[in-house]
């Protein structure tokens, strides 16, 4: 099914697996699933929360921020990569690199200013 084009990704249909919370973005007309570790949620959000209800409640707050990441994620992977795509704690406390979508780079600006 092709999704109308948008220039930012959203992160939809959160759902928490017991480790994780598995969610997607549609970038374009593609629909990506993905995935955002406890620890890059937590650290995202600046709570320590470990109840399913407040996890999610955790991922609503920052929803756009994680699309965004998801996003350069998934423009900066290689040509042909399929599979889940991964967000850790490590792919929040760095920047993007100079040659990540200016959208990454805004949200980096925003998150340090």
């Amino acid at each position: 099914m092709k999704r109308p084009k948008t220039d930012g990704a959203t992160a939809s249909h959160p759902r928490w697996d017991g480790r994780r919370v598995l969610f997607e973005i549609a970038d374009g007309d593609r629909s990506v699933a993905c995935t955002i570790s406890l620890n890059a949620l937590q650290d995202l959000s600046g709570h320590r929360r470990f109840k399913p209800a407040e996890l999610l409640a955790c991922f609503a707050a920052v929803r756009a921020r994680i699309g965004t990441i998801a996003l350069a994620k998934l423009r900066a992977r290689t040509a042909g990569a399929t599979g889940l795509l991964y967000i850790w704690s490590d792919d929040i406390d760095e920047p993007p690199p100079a040659s990540a979508p200016v959208a990454a780079q805004q949200a980096e600006a925003l998150r340090t200013a």
